[in-house]
């Protein structure tokens, strides 16, 4: 019984890859977001290609620490990143950060989409149950998630998160 239950949850586990990995063949396939691609994005239905580079790691912009220095637990927090795609409904970036840990103390403001291009991901939850991602994962870290979060490695990690909520907390343009 244990072994069909494993297998279930590693079918449900590939099944999500692979639903991710369609979702930016067949219907987000775009380059970084240029104006000519924000109007078309606005004006007609088209395909847009992600951009290689930025999805590989290559040139990406060095961002804002948004940790407090207060919750990290160990390592250095220097967040780098690009917005690949935003449309009507949704946000889509790469992210990347150097090995560290940190407190996430105030709940998860989003429903986020996460799959791990490079390095591991280690999330333990508030009840203290440790969940572990390699290259290939992917996850939702839903709304209201605390606890520990930890990049190991070079981690990158491709999100994607609803327009509404996104500019709820960053802001539209």
């Amino acid at each position: 019984m244990k072994n069909s239950v494993a297998k279930i949850k590693q079918k449900r586990s590939r099944l999500l890859y692979l639903l991710g990995v369609m979702a930016l063949i067949i219907g987000l396939e775009s380059t970084t977001m240029s104006e000519e691609s924000k109007d078309q994005s606005k004006n007609a239905a088209i395909p847009v290609r992600l951009d290689t580079d930025k999805v590989a790691g290559i040139g990406l912009s060095p961002g804002e620490p948004f940790i407090a220095p207060e919750d990290i637990i160990e390592g250095s927090h220097r967040p780098r990143g690009d917005m690949l795609f935003k449309g009507e409904q949704l946000v889509m970036e790469i992210f990347e950060d150097n090995a560290a840990s940190y407190k996430i103390n105030d709940p998860f403001p989003v429903d986020e989409y996460v799959l791990v291009m490079s390095g591991k991901l280690v999330l333990t939850d508030s009840q203290g149950t440790v969940h572990e991602y390699t290259q290939g994962d992917s996850l939702v870290v839903p709304k209201g998630f605390t606890g520990i979060w930890k990049m190991e490695g070079n981690y990158r990690e491709l999100i994607a998160i609803d327009r509404k909520s996104y500019d709820e907390i960053f802001g539209s343009e």
